[in-house]
């Protein structure tokens, strides 16, 4: 199986994929970038010959193995951009996109033209260099052409990750689901801070106390599972606790109470179908949370 490729928008991802398949013996024939310096930049990083940098997707002609790491907005119209740059058409080629939420389909290509997948790199990448020392660690999400296949799970192989296979009408789910479990998370970190900060705690010192406290919590979860991971007052059933939160985020903060009723609504219901909140109390907790009667300053309050 040939292993030339060339990589469309040098970004996080793809300077970082394209450095390590470069590493795994994996020819680059061009580097594609809006900005010829900063491509030439990325050059550097993934550890090529800077003369491969281009602004010109037509450069990418020869490569059996095509990547587009770029923005979701722009996937189908970079396709589209290579579609009228590379004659003849890329027969036999694999086009290969990182979006989590778009299909394959996307780069809508002509049929038996080139092969179309997609393939998602389950995890969070702040900078290139963070993101080539952690794919090693990052599950992949892919869907699209069969003929594809081997060519996407030799480079899934080269870069060490696990392929999973989705639907590819499940795929925006999929994607709300990472959301969730990452983006949303540093939401939730964020507004943490921002009550830490009424209570006096400096800047500096608000990400240090919670930090150990996410990190164990992570810990807990990889280890028990999320029923059993669960901690906290909801789960110990403690309706004291709970109607102060609700009484000092309705005096101090109240824009976060309705998020706080929400999330804790759907916490009691973890916590009583994972066996450990009877079935009373959880609902006595969920009627606690209900964000109108909190408003309204129920006697419970």
């Amino acid at each position: 199986m040939s292993s030339r490729f060339a990589l469309i928008g040098p970004g996080r991802v793809g300077s970082a994929i394209a450095r390590a398949l470069f590493e795994k013996d994996y020819q680059p024939v061009a580097i594609v970038g809006r900005n010829l310096q900063s491509t030439r930049d990325a050059c550097a990083f993934i550890g090529c010959n800077t003369s491969l940098a281009s602004t010109d997707p037509g450069a990418s002609g020869g490569a059996d193995l095509v990547l587009l790491a770029v923005p979701d907005d722009g996937i189908a119209t970079v396709a589209f951009e290579l579609q009228q740059h590379l004659l003849p058409p890329l027969r036999g080629t694999v086009l290969i996109h990182f979006s989590g939420v778009h299909p394959a389909a996307i780069m809508r290509y002509p049929e038996g033209q080139a092969s179309l997948f997609s393939l998602h790199p389950l995890l969070p990448f702040a900078d290139r260099q963070q993101a080539f020392e952690r794919l090693k660690l990052a599950p992949y999400i892919g869907e699209g052409d069969d003929s594809a296949r081997p060519m996407v799970e030799a480079l899934c192989a080269a870069l060490g990750g696990q392929l999973e296979y989705i639907q590819t009408h499940k795929k925006p789910l999929y994607h709300a689901a990472a959301c969730l479990a990452s983006n949303y998370l540093v939401t939730l970190m964020a507004e943490a801070m921002t009550l830490l900060q009424q209570c006096g705690i400096e800047h500096q010192g608000r990400e240090p106390l919670l930090l150990p406290l996410l990190r164990a919590t992570l810990d807990n979860v990889a280890t028990c599972g999320t029923g059993q991971g669960l901690t906290g007052p909801i789960v110990r059933g403690d309706i004291g606790s709970i109607s102060a939160h609700l009484q000092v985020l309705q005096q101090h903060q109240p824009d976060l109470l309705e998020l706080y009723c929400q999330l804790g609504h759907r916490t009691a219901l973890l916590a009583q179908e994972s066996g450990r909140l009877k079935e009373n109390t959880a609902q006595k907790i969920i009627r606690l949370l209900d964000v109108d009667s909190v408003k309204n300053n129920d006697e419970y309050l």
